[in-house]
């Protein structure tokens, strides 16, 4: 199945300056249940400007972010630059992200699960987690206040 999915790379210095990003207080709710990060290979899907991405960078995770749009990856090393933590990226998608199998702890997806061909997706993440390895997909959303 062929999904219409946008370029999100046309937009991708708006993404780097205005796009929120997960609080730090998700990496000691993943490890609450269970979800250790810190030393742990982690693979963020869908990475765009990495925010997650940089979120287990920071907690001592070794990470891998894979987006299909490369313009969204410059923004996220810059971004990884400013904050002073190093994460790989590279140009794929959650269904094809190109990398060997039973590589990575955790996976994770955080804003764009709805993104994917969820069958192949899920398929992808199988062939990458290691045994006993967790997939994490994040979503938040606002709440409006009136003002």
């Amino acid at each position: 199945m062929e999904r219409n999915t946008p370029d999100f790379g046309l937009t991708a210095q708006d993404y780097g300056r205005h796009r929120a990003g997960f609080p730090p207080e998700l990496i000691t709710r993943l490890a609450r249940h269970g979800v250790e990060t810190s030393g742990r290979d982690v693979l963020d899907l869908g990475t765009g400007t990495g925010s997650l991405a940089r979120l287990f960078a920071l907690a001592g995770a070794r990470v891998t972010g894979v987006d299909p749009a490369a313009p969204l990856l410059d923004q996220a090393r810059r971004l990884d630059a400013e904050a002073g933590v190093t994460a790989a990226y590279r140009v794929g998608t959650a269904e094809e992200t190109g990398l060997p199998g039973a590589r990575f702890d955790v996976v994770t997806a955080g804003q764009c699960w709805h993104w994917f061909d969820a069958p192949r997706a899920a398929a992808e993440v199988r062939r990458l987690l290691r045994p006993g390895g967790s997939v994490v997909i994040a979503h938040f959303d606002w709440l409006p206040l009136p003002g």
